[in-house]
């Protein structure tokens, strides 16, 4: 007769009081009859956790093997050779929880075992990861989290060794992020029978498993966030990175599979799949220090995928629906393509949080090629987005010829300020960044950021010229194959595109093959004097191709197309249309468009609120990347230049220049806007810097900015005695509190939680005299001026 199934025991495995957001795990014990302990169409256990407020919270169990761990050595050493089954909770507010725990097997569902614990604050925690409203993510206590970091997708010898070196070097110089393959290789847990440890589908490798319930503990003392890659395109690829002979799907390994496609679209395959993906969830779901699950790395690379792309995309689709479903903590969920032109279905729909973008070329301003998808993803899919992967090319080679990683610290500040939710992502952590010791390139970002509210302002892309420092303009395309370009663009007196950022493709196709392809540019332009437009050809070269330009539509150059090569034509004073093509057979590569005496020599990333009443941005000396340097040597100084800003409040602003190799604050201006235009002069420019410009004074009849009233008390105040502000009701949530001298230098800031009476002690070392003091509340703003006697 079938046993019906029932739960023994549940044992709470306490380590210290359980406190909010952490791990409570829970030791089952369970009667039931079952073949596979990892399948959970055979043997499932479920616990439904009640909140002190009444909300329930629905979480898998799972079964493991356990291990002792020696964290000198890396070894781990099994306990036993029977497995256990487990549970892992975090619990999300203080108070008495309930739970309720019980087996489903094919028999029948047991009688839930009951219990209870007591959850407390403990020390602070800012909770899971969530998207806003803006282009950015946010804790759930409302802190802003800006992910900055690199891909350490899988270990190169002992995984324990690896990741302390790695994480604890990331981490003591500001880095809070990195991305983590499920593959084989590395901490994968399924793969098929006889390979290493593993033993075919619905069968999950327990080695592996544990490295990462050690992994993702190490990472929550570090406060390190992982974006954790589910399934990567070998796994379903015949011809990229092939793993498909090899894959526990293949039929000829024993699995559902027939052809790689089949994988998308197998009624079995997708089970095998969700499956995995509960385990993964159920194991690790816990883990606040899990940032998001990335379905898919780079799926555009799976086989046939411009033919089955519909399929791909209800696979996602399904995918992101179990995990929103079966996920109790509702952790971000993204993926991830080959090229810009992929994905759309995808990304339109609003269980994916973010887009990514991969970019690799062999470019000294690499940034400009990682900035433009993130200007572009954000205009067409109006999310968050991230640059996941970056380099100058397919392997490790060409990034150690930048032996000073000049294009990881321009590429992670363009990126960051071109409107992306983190810095971009190197992808070489093991065979340059490591070997180069690289990391001291993410403390000035991580300082800068501190200083930055992104979130909080809901920081979008703004418009900024350098005056003064002028230059040729060279745009880069950045779009891969079949990507399609923008067919017309126009460039202003000083060099800025409509479309801004605009979209040209790195392959300029022919007239006979692959033309479905083809967008030739065409650029309408100014020369305020004559002067010289340039092509400069890329790398690489299909058949016969033929580099035509036309001015004005009169044909003025036609000659075959060669790589690495110049072709220039004279443009004459006045307006002018330039149009680009290749009349051959097939494509070349473009590395650049130039435009002599139009643009600057200084790049702008601008940000600014929608109020306009706070910006911030990078401005950076285009001429400082390694191929320049490697060719020329000192990269002349730029010196007396203007930063120009548009669209801001009318008012008066304080301006504060970081310098980027340490973070730290290099000087502060106060400055004005008028009509919309703010102006300020940049400080001595070799390399780079970052802006913030706050509003010390600003007219509120331009715009409509919130705004509340507050109270000063005693006005004036005496030295070293304490400030109090009276605020309204309507300042809600937490306020930041800033202190201005006259000249609109920052003395002080701090973050307080808004209650009707703040007292703020003042500095010690304030003098006499007239201060300026503004409150910023979630609902509005407000700037008043006090006396210190």
């Amino acid at each position: 007769m079938a046993q019906v199934p029932s739960v023994s025991g549940v044992e709470m495995i306490e380590d210290g009081p359980i406190v909010v957001s952490n791990k409570v795990e829970f030791h089952i014990d369970i009667e039931a009859s079952y073949q596979n302990p990892y399948d959970y169409d055979e043997v499932a256990i479920t616990a439904v956790f009640s909140s002190p407020g009444g909300v329930e919270y629905v979480v898998d169990g799972f079964y493991m093997k356990e291990f002792s761990i020696d964290t000198e050595n890396g070894n781990i050493t099994p306990l036993s050779d029977s497995g256990v089954f487990k549970l892992r909770f975090a619990p999300p507010a203080v108070g008495e929880w309930s739970y309720q725990v019980s087996v489903q097997t094919k028999e029948g569902i047991s009688i839930p075992f009951v219990g209870s614990f007591i959850c407390t604050e403990g020390s602070v925690s800012q909770g899971f990861v969530r998207q806003i409203s803006g282009n950015y993510l946010q804790f759930d206590n409302g802190e802003q989290y800006i992910p900055i970091g690199e891909n350490i997708a899988w270990q190169d010898e002992n995984a324990i060794i690896d990741y302390q070196t790695w994480l604890t070097k990331l981490s003591d110089n500001g880095g809070n992020f990195f991305r983590l393959w499920h593959a084989h290789w590395g901490l994968g847990i399924e793969w098929s029978d006889g390979w290493g440890d593993f033993a075919g589908l619905r069968s999950y490798n327990q080695r592996t498993s544990v490295y990462q319930d050690w992994l993702l503990d190490f990472c929550a003392a570090k406060d390190i966030y992982v974006m954790m890659c589910l399934q990567h395109h070998g796994q379903v690829s015949t011809t990229v990175n092939p793993e498909w002979n090899t894959s526990p799907y293949n039929v000829a390994n024993g699995g559902p599979c027939v052809t790689t496609a089949e994988f998308f679209t197998d009624s079995l395959a997708r089970a095998h799949t969700r499956n995995r993906f509960r385990y993964i969830v159920a194991r690790w779901g816990y883990s606040r220090n899990i940032l998001c699950w990335e379905l898919f790395n780079e799926v555009g690379w799976t086989d046939s995928y411009d033919q089955i792309r519909g399929e791909v995309a209800q696979w996602h689709f399904e995918m992101a629906d179990f995990l929103g479903t079966n996920d109790p903590y509702q952790h971000l969920i993204t993926t991830s393509f080959a090229r810009e032109s992929q994905g759309s279905e995808v990304w339109s729909d609003m269980m994916f949080d973010f887009t990514q973008s991969h970019v690799y070329m062999n470019h000294g301003n690499l940034e400009r090629a990682v900035a433009a998808p993130v200007r572009n993803y954000l205009e067409y899919f109006e999310k968050p987005t991230l640059t996941g992967e970056f380099g100058l090319g397919p392997n490790s080679a060409l990034a150690n010829e930048d032996v000073d990683g000049i294009h990881i610290h321009n590429s992670m500040f363009a990126s960051l300020f071109a409107g992306g939710l983190g810095t971009a992502m190197s992808w070489w952590w093991d065979s340059y960044i490591e070997p180069r010791d690289l990391y001291y390139h993410f403390r000035p970002v991580s300082t800068m950021v501190e200083y930055i509210p992104f979130a909080d302002y809901e920081l979008s892309p703004g418009s900024g010229y350098v005056k003064g420092a002028p230059d040729d303009l060279s745009l880069v395309p950045t779009l891969d194959w079949s990507g399609i370009g923008d067919s017309l663009i126009v460039i202003n007196e000083r060099g800025g595109t409509v479309p801004e950022m605009a979209r040209l493709g790195q392959f300029l196709y022919g007239s006979e093959w692959n033309t479905e392809f083809r967008s030739p540019p065409v650029f309408s332009v100014e020369y305020s004097d004559s002067g010289i437009f340039t092509i400069q050809t890329g790398e690489n070269t299909g058949q016969n191709p033929i580099i035509a330009i036309y001015l004005d539509d009169e044909l003025v150059l036609r000659e075959v197309g060669s790589t690495r090569t110049e072709y220039q034509i004279e443009i004459p004073e006045g307006s002018h249309e330039i149009r680009v093509d290749n009349e051959g057979t097939d494509w070349i590569t473009i590395s650049a468009y130039i435009f002599e005496g139009i643009g600057s020599a200084v790049d702008v990333y601008h940000l600014i609120s929608g109020d306009g009443s706070l910006a911030a941005g990078w401005v950076f000396n285009h001429q400082y990347n390694h191929q320049y340097i490697a060719a020329n040597g000192q990269v002349p100084e730029i010196i007396d230049a203007t930063l120009q800003v548009d669209n801001v409040l009318d008012g008066t602003y304080q301006i504060t220049w970081f310098e980027c190799l340490s973070g730290s604050v290099l000087e502060t201006q106060q400055v004005h806007a008028v009509d919309g235009i703010l102006e300020a002069s940049i400080p001595d420019l070799s390399w780079d810097l970052v802006y913030l410009v706050e509003g010390i004074t600003v007219n509120q009849d331009h715009v409509d900015i919130p705004a509340f009233e507050v109270s000063l008390f005693p006005n004036p105040v005496s030295v070293g005695d304490a400030l109090t502000i009276e605020l309204p009701q309507a300042a809600a949530g937490a306020i930041v509190i800033t202190v201005f001298d006259v000249e609109g230098r920052l003395l002080f800031e701090e973050r307080r939680e808004a209650l009707s009476l703040l007292s703020i002690p003042l500095p010690t070392t304030m003098t006499s005299g007239f201060y300026w003091i503004k409150v910023q509340a979630q609902d509005g703003i407000v700037v008043k001026p006090f006396i210190v006697k």
